[in-house]
């Protein structure tokens, strides 16, 4: 069987069993790989050793650790503590409402790095006073969609460690890679916040408040915020203070997690209703699926280059594009629609090995190709027509897809601006990872 006729049987396969059965990406993975490699004469006693070596990897082990402390994290009330501390600092400007949703996503974020668990904590304590404001369903729908995938782009962040061990480099130059990107989407949101609310927010009374207060206020939420502000402490500064690596970072964390979470269980047992166990219970199904995923995806990936999918493909992009310019274009426009229906963690797993060979020898580095492939799927997020975010963010704001689409529209531009600057900037892109190394 030639290796077109390999891709276009494992390309239908997948499509078919994953979105006509329904299947789990990882599955669908599995049986298309299967199918591949049977109907080539391969051996297929070797997928289970393949499955196997997809999931032998020490810091695959960070995962569960981070996954775990965020679950934690996620249901021991943090999210109300961070968006009190950031209401201290912002105070009562135009658009304050928004911008403290803004800026708690990116905050509560980097505790849990899920764009699901974010949306759904945020956007709890947040559409209330949100409506307080004033603001549209539509458009608190939109902010809500357009702010949860930031924490994916400021560590810790699981698509970063896929994506690392993927292609080889190091997990702390990807998570530092995607936080310029971070820094581009949270301060277009906020200007678009600004200008979009005017005409119709509520005018508040102005309240002076003497800076000595303003002061005093700051640091009682601090405080108040201290056990939240610590994860991050712990990560970033036992990860680049050489204390330990990444893997061992995420260990402490879930420690910590583990800590507070019992601590706070005791003096608010009516406040938390969930148990440590079924904490364990939840991380565990994240885990579970996304190690599927990762062990089908190295089978995916051999099935590929025992086929010779991955050379024909490498051979067809090389004889046809001639210049570096036309491959940046044609790999963002493939990543941006692969984000509007594919799994972010499964489009990493798929696409790296057979694109990333192929980006070196147009001298782009691993790195700046992983920040254009994750920066992309998150605008995917927001994107119709699957658009997970609008999904999620319309049922909790109690909006139409519709109205939430159009509302979404300057976001998604910021977004595209986003990817132009992190695809014709690499220097950008370094620029933070070498900020602490």
């Amino acid at each position: 069987m030639s290796a077109l006729t390999a891709l276009v049987l494992f390309i239908v396969s997948f499509m078919v069993v994953a979105m006509l059965f329904k299947m789990p990406v990882s599955y669908a993975l599995g049986f298309s790989s299967l199918l591949v490699l049977a109907f080539s004469g391969k051996n297929t006693v070797t997928i289970a050793q393949y499955a196997f070596s997809g999931l032998d990897s020490f810091a695959l082990l960070a995962i569960p650790f981070y996954i775990f402390a965020g679950v934690l994290m996620e249901y021991s009330g943090i999210s109300k503590m961070l968006i009190d501390w950031i209401k201290s600092f912002v105070g009562r400007i135009r658009g304050a409402t928004g911008i403290i949703t803004i800026v708690a996503c990116m905050a509560f974020g980097v505790l849990t790095g899920s764009a699901m668990a974010t949306i759904s904590a945020i956007g709890k304590i947040m559409v209330p006073e949100l409506e307080k404001d004033h603001y549209p369903a539509a458009y608190t729908s939109a902010l809500l969609a357009a702010t949860c995938f930031l924490g994916i782009l400021i560590p810790p962040s699981v698509p970063g460690i896929m994506y690392a061990l993927v292609s080889g480099t190091k997990i702390s130059e990807v998570w530092m890679a995607t936080i310029g990107p971070a820094f581009i989407f949270a301060i277009g949101y906020i200007i678009i916040n600004y200008f979009r609310v005017g005409k119709f927010e509520v005018k508040q009374a102005s309240e002076k408040t003497a800076m000595g207060q303003r002061l005093i206020d700051i640091g009682k939420n601090t405080v108040y915020a201290f056990p939240a502000l610590l994860m991050p402490i712990i990560i970033y500064g036992c990860i680049y203070g050489g204390i330990c690596t990444v893997t061992e970072a995420g260990a402490l964390s879930a420690v910590y997690g583990i800590v507070y979470f019992v601590m706070i269980k005791r003096m608010k047992k009516n406040q938390i209703p969930i148990s440590l166990w079924k904490c364990c219970a939840v991380a565990g199904v994240s885990t579970a699926t996304i190690g599927l995923l990762n062990a089908f995806s190295t089978v995916a990936g051999k099935a590929m280059t025992l086929t010779g999918i991955s050379n024909f493909l490498s051979d067809a992009i090389t004889s046809n594009i001639t210049s570096k310019l036309w491959f940046l274009i044609m790999i963002n426009i493939l990543f941006l629609f692969m984000g509007t229906f594919m799994d972010i963690n499964a489009t990493i797993l798929i696409m790296t090995p057979l694109l990333l060979p192929v980006a070196q020898t147009y001298g782009i580095t691993p790195v700046h190709f992983g920040t254009i492939l994750i920066v992309n799927m998150c605008v995917g997020f927001l994107t119709p027509p699957f658009a997970v975010g609008i999904f999620v963010s319309s049922k909790i704001a109690n909006a139409s897809f519709g109205g939430t689409v159009r509302e979404a529209l300057p976001f998604m531009a910021v977004g595209l601006v986003a990817i132009i600057v992190t695809t014709a900037c690499p220097g950008f892109v370094d620029f933070f990872v070498h900020l602490f190394t």
